[in-house]
Order: C-alpha cells, then sequence, then structure tokens
C-alpha cells in the first residue's frame, strides 16, 4: 500500500523505475518451432534501432534489404501452402489476388477477404507483401485480395489510407460488405483500421468484420509495452529513434496523433466485430490491448487472443509453428461466424 508521501493532490506522480538487466531464457511453454523461432532471433544480429536512415536513397536502401529478407520465404511458403498467385490492379492501385489451393468458391459463397500488409508503413511491398494473405488464405479457404498500397519515402501518409479507400470502394461494386473481411498485421492492422475510420467519415459501408494482428495504432511512442517489452520483443525490439523515424516518415506533413495515422486515438463507434492477437514478448501487446479496449468501450465486439512468449508477429515468420496455425485458425474462425453468409 502506498504511504502518504507518495500521494499528491496536486495531480499524478510520475517516478520512473530502474529495472536490473536480466536474460531471457527459451520457455519451455511453447512448441518446439516457436523455441526455435525464439532462439533464432536472439542470436541473429540486431538491426541498430538507436540510428535511422537520414536520406530517402539510404531508406531506399534499408527497406531492399529488409525485403529480400521476406522474400526469401516465399518459396517455403509456396511449398507449405500451395496457392495462386495474380497481380492486378484495382482503382488503379497495384493489388495480388491470393487463392488457396482446393478453393471453392460454392462453400465460399462469395466471401473475401481484403488484406494489408505489415511493415512498419515503410517495407515489405511488392512481391514481399503477402506473405501472411497466403496463410489468411490457406487457413479461411478465401480468396483473399492483398494490396499494395504506397508507401514512404516517396508515398507519405495519406496515400497508404487513400489507396485502402480506393481498392475497397471499387470491390463493393461487385461484393456484398457484409460478405467482405479486412485484415492485417503490425501496420497493415493499422492501416486496416484507419481505412474503416476513413469510410466510415465518408459513408461508405464497412467491413463485415476486422482481423488486427498485433496492429501499430500508436506511433506517438506513449503505449506501456514500448517500455516494458523494449528487448524482450525478439522482432520489433525498440521504440526509439528508428521506429520514431518510421513513423514521421510515414505521417509526413500530418502529426502522428493524427487518428489516420494513429487509429488508437480515432472514434469506434460502429465498427464492426474484430478479432485482435498479440504475445506476451510483444513490444506491441498495449497497442493491441488498448485497441481492445477502445473497441469494447465503443459498444463492438472485440476478441483478443494473446500468445504465450511470443514477439512481434511472429505467428507470421513461424509459421511451421501450431501456434501460427490457430492463431490463423482462430481469425478464419472469426471471419466465418461473423461474415454474412
Amino acid at each position: 500500500m502506498l504511504g502518504e508521501d507518495a500521494m499528491d493532490d496536486t495531480g499524478p506522480i510520475h517516478t520512473p523505475r530502474d529495472i536490473p538487466a536480466k536474460r531471457l531464457d527459451v520457455p519451455s511453454t511453447v512448441s518446439p518451432q516457436l523455441q526455435r523461432s525464439i532462439s533464432m532471433l536472439a542470436a541473429a544480429p540486431r538491426i541498430p534501432m538507436n540510428e535511422a536512415p537520414r536520406t530517402a536513397e539510404a531508406w531506399r536502401a534499408f527497406i531492399a534489404g529488409a525485403d529480400a529478407q521476406t522474400l526469401a520465404l516465399r518459396p517455403v511458403l509456396a511449398q507449405m501452402f500451395p496457392h495462386t498467385e495474380t497481380k492486378g490492379e484495382i482503382a488503379g492501385v497495384t493489388v495480388r489476388e491470393i487463392v488457396p489451393a482446393g478453393y471453392d468458391a460454392a462453400r465460399a459463397g462469395g466471401r473475401l477477404l481484403v488484406h494489408f500488409h505489415g511493415g512498419g508503413y515503410v517495407m515489405n511491398g511488392g512481391e514481399a507483401s503477402t506473405g501472411e494473405a497466403v496463410l489468411g488464405a490457406h487457413y479461411s479457404g478465401l480468396k483473399v485480395i492483398s494490396v499494395d498500397y504506397r508507401m514512404p519515402p516517396d508515398h507519405p501518409f495519406p496515400a497508404g489510407v487513400d489507396d485502402a479507400v480506393a481498392v475497397w470502394t471499387a470491390l463493393l461494386k461487385d461484393n456484398d460488405p457484409a460478405k467482405m473481411g479486412a485484415f492485417g498485421t503490425s501496420a497493415g492492422g493499422g492501416m486496416t483500421l484507419a481505412m474503416t475510420l476513413k469510410l466510415k467519415a465518408l459513408g461508405r459501408p464497412l467491413p463485415g468484420a476486422l482481423g488486427l494482428g498485433t496492429p501499430w495504432v500508436d506511433l506517438t511512442g506513449a503505449s506501456d509495452s514500448y517500455q516494458v517489452n523494449a528487448e524482450v520483443d525478439g522482432i520489433f525490439s525498440r521504440f526509439d529513434a528508428f521506429a520514431q523515424a518510421m513513423a514521421k516518415l510515414y505521417a509526413g506533413d500530418a502529426p502522428v496523433s493524427d487518428p489516420l495515422v494513429s487509429p488508437v486515438y480515432g472514434d469506434f463507434a460502429g465498427f464492426p466485430p474484430s478479432i485482435l492477437t498479440t504475445g506476451t514478448r510483444d513490444i506491441l501487446l498495449s497497442d493491441t490491448v488498448r485497441t481492445h479496449r477502445a473497441l469494447r468501450a465503443a459498444g463492438v465486439t472485440s476478441q483478443l487472443e494473446a500468445y504465450e512468449a511470443m514477439s512481434h508477429a511472429e505467428y507470421i515468420f513461424a509459421f511451421d509453428g501450431p501456434e501460427s496455425a490457430v492463431a490463423f485458425g482462430e481469425m478464419a474462425a472469426f471471419f466465418d461466424k461473423h461474415l454474412a453468409r
């Protein structure tokens, strides 16, 4: 219990706590596949998160290197999760249609998923954008339209949100919105929410359900787990100079607190049912929890799924493990329950 000397009638007290350094063991409470992923992340070289690219050219070089790592997984994904991928355009925006092997149009009944890739709003464009879409298609049995939205350094906000809204609006011409779900992880989860906020403001039909994987929804850096899980998260290790630079690069001339940049500050009233996914080592655990609580406070059906020892979006990268199958299976079941038939 706090003593009287810890109370202050003038307002809250902001006293930081020093945490001693410690070593994190690989937990025995997760699958061997996730244990292997955690070990590999611990051994992998760290991106220098305290120093960000300073020029557009330097950003392009960094993005190309990051995307190359993602592209290296494409052959493995194709072998484990057979599918066809067709590149095209909708409303002038590049998209890729993912159709899982064994797709049954009659069973799908006109239901469709729209995907927005992650990557800090700056990475994973082009062919690197579809890994999560492949997994979503496989576990749901539905076609997925993956939107290759424009990104910095050439196209900062609101270009990406405009692309998302344009694709969704065009799809409404031939599809029932109640049968269409939207999903994405990290920046893709944030983009899913930003698109829905914009659609709501425009008075256009909203998705029938949302899948929000560890969504990056507060680019101001205010969330508690940015501190608590710093260096605990094996993928998104810190919210410091590098992440702040990505946030500012994406926001462009807009404040990072703009609800279409940081959707957690938006009004979720009237939103569709949503499922959110995170892990106990996730640096965006708080972003996910805050979004869940805000949705619930707005009267929206929201289901929160948290996984033991999982870092940011690790269910996408450790796709050979049971945790990944459960995470995508939960999302697929959620869409199956909430999308119209």
